[in-house]
């Protein structure tokens, strides 16, 4: 889990090696693609009770960081030690998470750690204090006395607090067994249901009498590794018939193989921690897809989590999507994560068994050959859904489900003066246009009106997610540039030329721009808009500044060259770029037309009520803006479940800030995204308790995430819905 200081004081226990001082070897590994651990509080806790151990000369530490394969190996054989400690990342069956050269995680499996471990004898214990490490636990112990390892997902609160209780219990001269009781009771008293977490492996008796394999010692844990494959199911909570069909899954898999489902995971950050975990070490992720579960936010980030994970983890998870009586088409981004996929087909509770065997047939098979059904056919795209019925109050038209871009045609699509302003630029030559705001503020519906602008302006549009590009794509900058120049003549079914235009001995800047100028915009000979969303990918990359400023060289040509007046770009970010674009003239975001979107008036909101049938009287209206504060998503989301019958307004402000209410599925999103996040955490307790924000990047961070907004001096949440749900559910 985490790494440990060089500075950690020598220790502890009541075997002895020849009378000589024991070497206890702390190895760390936090690679950069994996969640940021809390390596501080553990050492500040480990010092403070190894400085107490009254045999603490007895034994002498050994820390390596950043611990790579290769440093792994010399570590052993240059200090020969007694104990190994790891902190750090486990992927279950898939390996231990060690780093490569590049920092990033390289999976090690634990025949090879067992076949490493083999050639060292006088090692007599191992802790393997990473998420689902029961798995190496159990090969090292064939040839290691003691072994620990953790059967699932470990919080760092729980890990820390293992760890200290083991090594106090061996500093006062307990022994391993001792120790990792101690361990274990540490973890209870604090009251963190993880005390069945660790796992002994154990090669000998109670008194420390070898004893042959045949016969080997174990402490017995419940959920110990089983055989099979590792499965993730996701699914909609609180839907009837979701949860029994995922429940039904359950039962039938557990058999032979080792399922995960959330259904009792209490709410906080160790269960955001394990949501992840649970994906990142998944074979394969089962997705069950109703009308419901495809719109909802949740679902969404754990496919688009373990589409990230499969790209650097060999296609691990793979997804199994499993349509539950729901015939429309993915709307996007489900489209582009599921299209290429085959899925299942469950239309009533007599297919469940032949689900199950399809299922099982995938699993077994490395071409996940799920039968899609050629019966079942898709609904076209123009035709209605069944959606519940509307109270008596709702008008004529079909309500809307208020989940991700609006149709071009939707009647509850509230226009802004931004409309105006960005649909009044598109239709003009040579143009940038920068659109910001928080999260589902309307940024992506938008766009799309300014993409049909365009099209009716006879320009080609490219439409380019940055939300799609994984973590291999934003490697580095060639990888990046490389793939955003095949990305844009793929879309436009034009020759790639890439290794023609990258043979040059100039910069990748240099090498992107030729192959946009001289051969894309040659060729096309036709206006083209590049129409880019969520462009906040990149700022997180070394290379931000050379892209983005040659964005801005691209913007400024315009002037000298009438070739880069056939090229607009419109981009889209919920992040301040000034905050980190360190030279503002070589920034896209403040040339051209720079659009900022807000969140609802009151008088939008009372418009948009209407187009619902009024199911909010005025006192409602105004009690839903005090609650919301106009944020576009949860408004339409609270007056289509009130327009369509499926709650009351009553109901809803009663139960807004629940977990399970009308507005839960989108707070669990926003506190899934915080887990790792422990400065913005304590900063967002700040805003909610003192309204200030002394950081301001920070602030530009919440901001971007929708969390928090500005009022005169203070720093407010972005409304009282968020205040009340993150002063209980965040503990700082």
């Amino acid at each position: 889990m985490e790494k440990l200081s060089h500075d950690i004081l020598s220790l502890f226990c009541d075997f002895r090696f020849d009378g000589m001082v024991k070497k206890i070897l702390l190895l760390s590994a936090n690679p950069t693609n994996t969640s940021k651990l809390r390596l501080d509080e553990e050492v500040r806790e480990i010092e403070a009770g190894l400085k107490r151990a009254k045999r603490r000369d007895e034994f002498k530490i050994i820390s390596k960081l950043a611990v790579r394969v290769d440093d792994l190996r010399r570590a052993l054989l240059d200090h020969e030690p007694q104990i190994v400690h790891f902190s750090g990342h486990g992927a279950g069956s898939q390996g231990l998470a060690l780093e490569n050269d590049s920092g990033q995680m390289q999976l090690v499996s634990a025949s090879a750690l067992a076949r490493l471990f083999k050639l060292f004898p006088q090692i007599e214990c191992v802790v393997l204090n990473a998420c689902y490490s029961e798995v190496q636990a159990e090969a090292i112990h064939q040839h290691i006395d003691y072994v620990i390892g953790m059967n699932k997902a470990i919080g760092d609160q729980a890990a820390i607090k293992f760890a200290v209780g083991f090594y106090d219990a061996l500093g006062a001269g307990r022994n391993i067994e001792d120790g990792f009781e101690f361990g274990c009771t540490s973890i209870d008293l604090e009251s963190i249901p993880e005390s069945a977490t660790p796992a002994l492996k154990s090669r000998k008796s109670r008194k420390g009498t070898a004893v042959s394999p045949d016969s080997v010692k174990e402490t017995a844990i419940p959920g110990a590794s089983q055989p099979g494959k590792r499965i993730f199911i996701s699914y909609k909570r609180d839907v009837q018939t979701d949860e029994q069909v995922a429940l039904q899954l359950v039962q039938a898999l557990s058999q032979q193989h080792q399922v995960f489902i959330d259904e009792n995971i209490p709410i906080g950050t160790s269960w955001a921690e394990q949501i992840e975990a649970e994906i990142r070490q998944a074979d394969f992720m089962i997705v069950l897809l109703s009308e419901h579960s495809a719109h909802s936010e949740m679902v969404e980030m754990e496919i688009r989590m373990a589409h990230n994970f499969a790209q650097v983890q060999s296609g691990h998870p793979a997804i199994l999507p499993v349509r539950l009586a729901y015939r429309q088409p993915f709307q996007y981004p489900l489209s582009a994560y599921l299209n290429h996929i085959n899925w299942a087909y469950w239309g009533s509770e007599q297919d469940t068994p032949r689900l199950i065997e399809e299922l099982n047939q995938a699993i077994s098979s490395s071409h996940l050959s799920i039968n899609t059904q050629p019966t079942v056919d898709l609904l076209p795209l123009n035709e209605p859904s069944d959606l519940p019925p509307p109270s008596p109050s709702a008008q004529p038209e079909a309500l809307e489900i208020p989940e991700g871009t609006m149709k071009l045609k939707s009647a509850f699509y509230v226009e802004r003066q931004a409309d105006k302003i960005g649909l009044n630029t598109i239709v003009q030559e040579g143009v940038t246009i920068s659109i910001k705001g928080p999260r589902q503020v309307g940024k992506s519906s938008l766009l799309n009106r300014i993409i049909k602008a365009a099209r009716d302006e006879n320009k080609r549009v490219l439409f380019l997610d940055f939300q799609l590009l994984g973590k291999a794509d934003l490697a580095n900058d060639e990888i990046f540039l490389r793939r955003f120049c095949s990305w844009v003549s793929e879309e436009l079914e034009m020759e790639d030329q890439l290794d023609k235009y990258w043979q040059k001995k100039i910069s990748n800047i240099q090498r992107c721009t030729r192959y946009i100028s001289r051969y894309i915009l040659k060729e096309l000979a036709s206006p083209l808009v590049l129409a880019m969303d969520e462009v906040d990918k990149v700022f997180d990359t070394p290379f931000r500044n050379d892209f983005f400023g040659m964005l801005r060289n691209w913007h400024n040509s315009r002037a000298m060259s009438d070739i880069w007046n056939n090229l607009d770009f419109v981009l889209v970010t919920s992040t301040e770029p000034y905050q980190l674009i360190d030279d503002l003239n070589q920034s896209p975001f403040n040339v051209g037309q720079v659009i900022e979107l807000e969140d609802f008036t009151l008088e939008q909101v009372a418009d948009l009520n209407q187009r619902h049938g009024s199911p909010f009287d005025t006192n409602a209206e105004m009690k839903l803006m005090a609650l919301l504060n106009g944020h576009p998503y949860l408004v339409r989301k609270a007056l289509y479940l009130v327009a369509s019958g499926q709650i009351t307004s009553t109901e809803l402000f009663t139960e807004a800030s629940s977990t399970r209410g009308p507005f839960g599925d989108h707070l669990r999103r926003l506190l899934s995204l915080l887990h790792d996040r422990q400065e913005l955490k304590q900063v967002l307790l700040q805003v909610i308790r003192n309204n200030t924000c002394e950081n301001q990047q920070i602030f530009w961070q919440l901001r971007g995430v929708g969390l928090v907004r500005s009022d005169g001096q203070a720093i407010i949440p972005r409304c009282q819905l968020y205040a009340d749900y993150f002063q209980e559910h965040l503990h700082g």
